[in-house]
């Protein structure tokens, strides 16, 4: 299944992340993965690199870890096609420009269904690709316009209510990202194993947190590594991507942060 990566910190931090290697952490090992992406949020805008390729034959991919870009929110997720073909146009993260801002989504899980709710139907011609989580992306962003939503808080709640009805078609870890805050959402996932996909058990994410107790440690684990914690920060991971600090997040968590501090987080 697809691996999510994110961070939200409180000072820019640079992360060398080699998806290939995160990606095999994460039990992809026995079939070629269908396409890799990661977002470095740069205040509104954000540094986007996608491709449809296994991130091992990618000379992009080399190029990014390479010239690692400072951020306070890291987004990435390396693909395992489920719904929609592998293309760049189905490859996470996925993103919109929304009142001056780069609007992001990436999503672990299948939603079947989703494309016959009365909701998502107008909102299918206007898919780049044909993916459901393009799909749910999409229809997020318009409960946020019909909302009206300008608080954290006020958009945390339309966030939270959404993935809890997602979650009802099938599975919803959730990263998505505002222009300004990373919010997260945990359900189930899959596991690769030599002889096929597992059934979707907990945790579908994971979160760790490096505090002020931390400062000027370097954190080296199995596809990232931080060179030298300046800050308060936490990282979401699908699995844990080494042996010390990790908490599974519980199903049906939600959390919203900026510049690596918990805004709100509630379960449902």
């Amino acid at each position: 299944m697809c691996e999510l990566f994110a961070m939200s910190a409180s000072v820019p931090h640079t992360v060398c992340y080699e998806l290939d290697l995160f990606a095999a952490e994460g039990g992809e090992k026995h079939r070629n993965r269908d396409g890799w992406g990661i977002l470095f949020a740069q205040d509104r805008d954000a540094y986007l690199f996608r491709e449809p390729n296994p991130a091992a034959t990618s000379e992009l991919s080399r190029m990014v870890v390479r010239h690692e870009r400072p951020s306070k929110h890291l987004m990435a997720h390396v693909r395992r096609a489920s719904s929609g073909k592998p293309a760049l146009a189905n490859t996470h993260p996925f993103d919109r420009v929304v009142e001056g801002k780069r609007h992001a989504f990436a999503h672990n899980g299948d939603l079947p269904g989703i494309e016959e709710l009365e909701e998502a139907r107008r909102w299918i011609p206007h898919r780049i690709g044909d993916t459901d989580s393009e799909l749910a992306f999409l229809m997020l962003l318009d409960r946020l316009r019909a909302a009206g939503s300008i608080t954290a808080e006020a958009r945390f709640d339309v966030f939270a209510r959404f993935a809890s009805e997602m979650r009802e078609l099938g599975s919803s870890n959730f990263l998505f990202f505002d222009g300004e805050h990373l919010f997260v959402h945990a359900d189930r996932r899959r596991f690769e194993t030599e002889h096929g996909l597992t059934d979707p058990p907990e945790p579908g994410l994971n979160v760790r947190f490096f505090d002020d107790k931390n400062l000027g440690d370097s954190w080296n684990a199995t596809g990232a590594k931080i060179d030298e914690i300046s800050g308060p920060l936490y990282l979401f991971a699908s699995v844990p991507l080494d042996p010390q600090g990790w908490e599974p997040l519980q199903r049906g968590t939600a959390i919203v942060l900026k510049d690596g501090k918990i805004v709100s987080q509630r379960v449902s």
